[in-house]
């Protein structure tokens, strides 16, 4: 690649560890799943996702999550997913009833209903499932300075630079 770090909410995954260096975990983040605020949806279980339809952008770490753990458990099938291209547009199916749920990251979630004013809740909230990283070339010396100056900043410093931008 062209680039030496990349960051914007990047997911830790093994898959991409193969291919890049990461730091040290700056965010540790949770997945919503979200409805309208006008319709009813309660999930006392996950047994009930079968019932819905749910969707989120392309490329997002809740694949990983399907296929991993609530497909195994026969809780819903990745194949029944809706993708989309960004999540305004899923935002934007979710709003004119052409998806029962979206899944969204604590940050957007926050976006969307604070400063967009878009009247959602949360249904389901998969706390503390997905770990942001800054992603550096393999072997890159900034990686070490970029994780000294982390741990140099200590985890509430970075937490409030974090949720400043992201909530």
């Amino acid at each position: 690649g062209q680039a030496d770090v990349a960051f914007s909410g990047i997911s830790i995954t093994d898959k991409r560890k193969k291919v890049i260096d990461f730091s040290e975990p700056y965010y540790i983040n949770s997945f919503y799943l979200v409805s309208m605020a006008n319709h009813k949806i309660t999930l006392n279980n996950l047994n009930e996702l079968n019932k819905y339809s749910i969707g989120y952008p392309r490329g997002m770490a809740y694949s990983d999550l399907i296929k991993n753990d609530l497909e195994p458990k026969g809780y819903y099938s990745l194949s029944k997913v809706k993708l989309y291209p960004t999540y305004n547009e899923t935002m934007a199916d979710l709003k004119n009833g052409n998806l029962d749920l979206a899944f969204i990251e604590e940050p957007v979630y926050f976006t969307f209903k604070n400063k967009k004013k878009m009247p959602i809740e949360s249904r389901y909230v998969f706390k503390n499932v997905d770990q942001l990283g800054i992603a550096f070339k393999k072997g890159s010396p900034v990686r070490d300075d970029f994780n000294l100056w982390l741990k140099e900043q200590g985890p509430q410093k970075i937490s409030g630079i974090v949720d400043s931008w992201m909530k």
